[in-house]
C-alpha cells in the first residue's frame, strides 16, 4: 500500500495491522471525498492470502459490470475456455435443379458474436450444396431458451444498443451499420450493412469537399420511424468509407432481413419474411457455424464491457446444466458453480449476470474470493486475459497510465455506481506482491468521483518503481 495516501496516525496502526499479520483497519483507510459509507474495499495479497484492506467489505453493494466476473467465472468452470455455440442451418426438403424445394430452418444457439460475415459464411456453404434457390420460407427454431429474461428499469434506454436483450438468433447485435460511399456514377450516397432494400429511405444527408472526419457519428443524425430510415447532416467527404450504426429493428425482423437480403445480394432468389417453428425430426444438416472458443468471448465482453454477450454467457450456463432452462434456473446453474468452488454466495443477488440490473447484488469480500479463486484455478490465464490493462486497452485504455499493463480490472458504470475489481500484477514478483483489489462505489454523485476511485486504487498499491 502506497503509504504517502495516508495520514502519519493512520500509517501507524497500519503498519501495526501488518506486523500482527490482520486485516487493515478499516479507519486506515483514507477514502478522499468519497463518503466512507458510500464506498466498499477489499484487497487481499494472492502470496500470503492475507486480506491488507476490508472497508464494509461485507456490506451489500450493487457491483454494476464487475458482476460480468461472476458470470466469466461461472462458464469457465461450467463450460469451459473452448466452449463453443454451434449454430445449425437444417431443410427436410429436397434440393433439385438448384433449388432448395421448401423451407430452412435456422436452429438458434444463442450465439453472441455471430456476425455478418459469419452469416456470408454459412450462406456459402448452401452454395457449395448447390443451392441457388430458396423456394420457401426462413423459419426460427427458439427452443433453445425457455425465457431470455430482460433487465428491468431500463424502459428509458429502451432504443440503446447496450440494452439489448440476448436472443436465440441474436446477429450482429442487432445494429445496422451506416457508409457514405460513392456510387457507381461517382455519387455520394448512405450504404447499410445489412443491405436493406425493402426500408425506405428518407436521405436528405449533404456532402462538402472541406473539412477532416475523426468521426462519422458527429457529422451524421439516423432515426428510424414507421418504417423508414431517416438520415441528415452535413458530411466532409472525407467521411467516406467511415461506418457508424443505428440500432433500429428487433432481433428477429434483423436476422431474417440479414438472411434473405444477403443471400440475394450474392444473387440468389428467395422471398422475404420468415415465421417461428420447430425444426422437423428428419430434417438433414445443410449448414454449420461454430462460434469463437469462449474464452475469446469472455475477452470481448470483459475488455468492452458488453451486456449481450454476459446475458448469453449467463443464458447458456443454464442451458447446458439442463434442457430448457428459463432465467431463473440460470440463476440457480450459476450458483451451484460458485458453491461448488468453495464461495459462499449467501449474499449475491442474480438477476442478468451482466451487471445491467438495478437488483444485482454482491459484497466486496465475496467478489475478491471469486477473484483469489480464479487466480487459483486451472484457467487462470484464460480469466486474467478477458481484463482491460491499465492504459492500454478496453475501459482502462485511458486511466491508470502510470501503472501501464500492471492492473487488470473489470470497471463497472451504473446510475449512482462506479466499480472496478480485478488485479495489480506487477512486473517483479520477486519485491511486489500481486493484489486482488475491489472498489465499489453506489453514491448519487458515483459519476464526479472517477479521479477519486483512481486514487483509491493508487493508495492501495505499492508505489511505482
Amino acid at each position: 500500500m502506497n503509504i504517502q495516501c495516508l495520514s502519519e496516525k493512520r500509517m501507524r496502526r497500519l503498519l501495526l495491522s501488518a506486523l500482527l499479520l490482520l486485516p487493515a483497519a478499516a479507519s486506515a483507510l483514507d477514502t478522499g471525498t468519497i463518503p466512507a459509507k458510500e464506498v466498499a474495499v477489499y484487497v487481499q495479497d494472492l502470496n500470503t492470502k492475507t486480506v491488507l484492506v476490508a472497508h464494509q467489505a461485507d456490506a451489500s453493494f450493487n457491483p454494476a459490470s464487475t458482476m460480468k466476473l461472476v458470470t466469466a467465472f461461472a462458464s469457465l468452470r461450467a463450460l469451459g475456455p473452448d466452449f463453443r455455440w454451434q449454430t445449425e442451418f437444417k431443410s427436410a426438403a429436397p434440393i433439385a435443379n438448384g433449388s432448395l424445394n421448401g423451407d430452412i430452418y435456422w436452429i438458434g444457439s444463442g450465439d453472441p458474436i455471430m456476425d455478418q460475415d459469419d452469416l456470408i459464411a454459412v450462406q456459402q456453404q448452401l452454395r457449395d450444396k448447390g443451392i441457388k434457390h430458396i423456394t420457401g420460407s426462413l423459419v426460427f427454431d427458439r427452443n433453445i431458451w425457455g425465457n431470455a429474461g430482460s433487465a428491468q428499469g431500463f424502459d428509458d434506454d429502451a432504443n440503446e444498443a447496450f440494452t439489448t436483450n440476448p436472443d436465440p438468433h441474436m446477429l450482429a447485435y442487432k445494429v445496422v451499420w451506416l457508409k457514405p460511399a460513392f456510387n457507381e456514377a461517382g455519387q455520394p450516397v448512405m450504404t447499410t450493412n445489412p443491405p436493406l432494400p425493402d426500408v425506405a429511405q428518407n436521405n436528405q444527408v449533404r456532402f462538402t469537399a472541406s473539412g477532416t472526419c475523426r468521426s462519422l457519428k458527429r457529422y451524421l443524425s439516423a432515426k428510424y420511424e414507421k418504417g423508414v430510415l431517416h438520415m441528415s447532416g452535413t458530411l466532409p467527404e472525407a467521411c467516406i468509407g467511415q461506418e457508424t450504426f443505428i440500432n433500429m429493428l428487433d432481433t428477429q425482423d434483423f436476422a431474417a432481413k440479414s438472411f434473405v437480403n444477403q443471400w440475394n445480394a450474392a444473387g440468389g432468389r428467395m422471398a422475404s419474411g420468415y415465421r417461428v417453428g420447430t425444426v422437423p425430426a428428419d430434417a438433414d444438416t445443410l449448414a454449420v457455424h461454430h462460434s469463437p472458443p469462449l474464452r475469446e468471448a469472455l475477452t470481448s465482453m470483459n475488455k468492452l464491457s458488453n451486456n449481450v454477450i454476459a446475458r448469453t454467457v449467463f443464458l447458456t450456463i443454464g442451458q447446458r446444466a439442463a434442457d430448457n432452462q428459463t432465467g431463473q434456473n440460470a440463476k440457480a446453474a450459476v450458483r451451484q458453480e460458485l458453491v461448488k468452488a468453495g464461495l459462499d454466495d449467501e449474499a449475491l443477488v442474480l438477476e442478468n449476470g451482466s451487471g445491467l440490473s438495478r437488483s444485482e447484488r454482491l459484497t466486496a469480500r465475496f467478489l475478491g474470493e471469486l477473484l483469489a479463486k480464479a487466480y487459483e484455478s486451472r484457467f487462470r490465464q484464460a480469466f486474467i486475459d478477458t481484463l482491460p490493462i491499465s492504459g492500454t486497452d478496453g475501459t482502462l485504455e485511458q486511466r491508470f497510465k502510470s501503472r501501464k499493463g500492471e492492473l487488470y480490472l473489470k470497471t463497472g458504470t451504473l446510475k449512482n455506481v462506479r466499480a472496478l475489481a480485478g488485479y495489480y500484477l506487477p512486473r517483479n514478483h520477486s519485491t511486489k506482491h500481486p493484489l486482488v483489489i475491489v472498489v465499489l462505489v453506489n453514491s448519487p454523485k458515483s459519476d464526479y468521483y472517477v479521479n477519486e476511485i483512481d486514487k483509491l486504487v493508487e493508495c492501495l498499491l505499492p508505489p511505482p518503481q
